[in-house]
């Protein structure tokens, strides 16, 4: 589920929170963001100006969200202007803290399948990969993390990313959850079946719906 690269929306003015930490666990509070260009309002869009993982929502929107079990999340309310007449919209942050000192976990580790999962090393890894990269495996989310880490006091300019991300199904049945952070996919929530029947029912507008196995390569991404 996605939108837009570029992003409809700007900050009407900067941001202000006293960390880091808190800029990456928290909502700022009525923030206030401005439609560009032509761009027209829609019930699902966001902003390139503030924390990647936070959504713009309408209040349309968020009422068939709060109906279904969402990944650890929070709620701020915000304005969007446009042609000097503001919109009441809410934004939407996944987000299961840790602790003060550390980022937060912005995905459920449990839902993947690590050993049957393949990652590669390159430094463009923010989409799956195609062709004959060397695969690299992992039995444990620990284990990609420690490698994460050592990859980078090498190199800070490498990352690993996923050529094929297999989900724990024995996980999801007991946990169901319809919306999600499912890293590596970055910048794209993955929601169930029953939530995208429920928002494209709800007329629900600025959403590109995919299958998860339709997620671009690399190779097409940068095409």
């Amino acid at each position: 589920m996605g939108s837009s690269p570029n992003g409809p929306l700007e900050l009407n003015e900067p941001l202000n929170f006293k960390s880091i930490i808190d800029y990456k666990n928290k909502l700022p509070q009525l923030a206030e963001f401005r439609l560009k260009g032509n761009a027209r309002l829609t019930d699902w869009t966001f902003c390139m100006n503030i924390n990647f993982n936070v959504f713009i929502v309408s209040h349309k929107m968020r009422t068939i969200l709060e109906q279904f079990n969402l990944q650890e999340h929070q709620w701020a309310d915000c304005k969007i202007v446009k042609k000097e007449r503001l919109w009441d919209y809410n934004m939407l942050l996944f987000s299961r803290k840790r602790n003060l000192t550390r980022r937060p976990v912005v995905f459920i580790p449990e839902m993947i399948d690590w050993p049957q999962s393949e990652f590669y090393v390159d430094e463009h890894c923010g989409f799956p990969i195609e062709g004959d990269e060397p695969v690299i495996k992992f039995d444990s989310h620990h284990a990609y993390i420690s490698a994460k880490e050592e990859l980078y006091k090498k190199d800070c300019t490498l990352d690993i990313g996923f050529k094929k991300l297999e989900f724990n199904e024995s996980y999801l049945k007991k946990n169901m959850v319809d919306m999600c952070w499912p890293f590596p996919l970055e910048g794209y929530p993955l929601i169930s079946e029953r939530l995208k029947t429920a928002l494209l029912g709800g007329g629900i507008t600025g959403m590109d719906l995919m299958d998860i196995n339709d997620y671009p390569t690399r190779k097409e991404w940068y095409k």
